[in-house]
């Protein structure tokens, strides 16, 4: 949560005021993590757990991206932003943290996107039908508060919602694309244990490149072509190919992990890997990976039912999640 719990029950007594509540999905990426950074195609999912935001007067900013999502946002409105009061948006993402503990859910892409959103409301422009205003301003506040770290794609699908095709080609504008709901396959996310840094492992990677610049560009290369398997496979409702595709991407992160000296696969993952190839499926890592969320394709109801009972004694806590279709709104 970008504020603590004492801070969330005032802000429960001063929401009276009327001020516009605006929510935005957190996410879980499905293929293309890595790759995305060099170019490549990502698959990412907005799931139904959210970040929630309203504006309130005389409000500090909780943090950095809330700080730089507010500045971008009245400087984009113009007159309407000049206008606003003096304040700033307080955003509760506590659903997307697990006993107040970073589960690698998208909590700050989601806060900056319902930061602008809620600002937006608030100024008279409506989330509904201005999605690529909002997008924009929430992707530019992120990227800044990361020192342009990220792809964006998280902010995407909090912006979105539903199932993403997003590309940021030579790391210029990106390009989003909704894809068909995901039915060939069933997914399970699951916590692989200890809270990772994404910044930390982005880095490493990108030192790695310039290290090992062969090693880091076949390895990306490689993460690609499971990305590009992995549309192909859904654009067509292959389940199985949909399953050796993120099989195949979730060993290729392991790999990466291993040569640029970062835990991307845990003795977690691996455990949910086995367990789901056990059951006809696949899993791999959900984003930068590490001790963060994890994602298992599973070929049917029957299996992912099997996955879940398994997965307490393997260690592995399952989140239970679904798909939010609708992307960030007005509450």
């Amino acid at each position: 949560m970008e504020n603590d719990e004492g801070d969330v029950k005032e802000v429960a007594r001063t929401t009276l005021r009327g001020h516009p509540v605006v929510q935005a999905p957190g996410k879980v990426f499905l293929c293309g993590e890595y790759a995305v950074l060099e170019g490549g195609t990502a698959v990412v999912a907005a799931i139904n757990r959210h970040a929630v935001g309203q504006f309130l007067d005389g409000a500090d900013h909780a943090s950095p991206v809330i700080a730089e999502a507010v500045r971008l946002t009245i400087a984009a409105l113009g007159d309407r932003g000049a206008a606003l009061p003096d304040g700033s948006v307080f955003v509760d993402s506590g659903t997307l943290t697990g006993d107040g503990k970073k589960l690698g859910l998208g909590s700050s892409a989601a806060s900056a996107v319902a930061t602008v959103g809620a600002l937006m409301e608030f100024a008279g422009v409506p989330v509904a039908g201005n999605t690529d205003l909002l997008f924009a301003l929430a992707e530019g506040a992120h990227r800044a508060s990361q020192n342009g770290v990220g792809s964006g794609a998280d902010v995407a699908a909090a912006a979105y919602g539903g199932v993403l095709w997003y590309m940021r080609p030579g790391g210029g504008v990106p390009v989003v694309r909704k894809l068909p709901p995901l039915t060939c396959v069933e997914l399970v996310v699951f916590s692989a244990g200890e809270p990772s840094s994404t910044v930390d492992r982005i880095r490493a990677v990108a030192e790695l490149g310039r290290r090992a610049p062969e090693q880091h560009r076949w390895l990306i290369t490689e993460l690609r072509r499971a990305a590009d398997s992995f549309i192909e496979a859904m654009a067509v409702g292959s389940g199985r190919n949909v399953i050796a595709a993120a099989r195949a991407a979730g060993q290729v992160m392991a790999a990466l992990g291993r040569a640029a000296d970062v835990p991307i696969e845990t003795p977690a993952l691996q455990r949910a890997g086995a367990l789901a190839e056990a059951l006809g499926g696949g899993a791999k890592p959900s984003g930068a990976g590490g001790g963060d969320v994890g994602v298992a394709f599973l070929p049917d109801r029957s299996a992912a039912a099997a996955f879940t009972t398994r997965a307490s004694g393997a260690g592995i806590t399952i989140l239970d999640l679904n798909i939010d279709h609708e992307g960030a709104l007005r509450r």
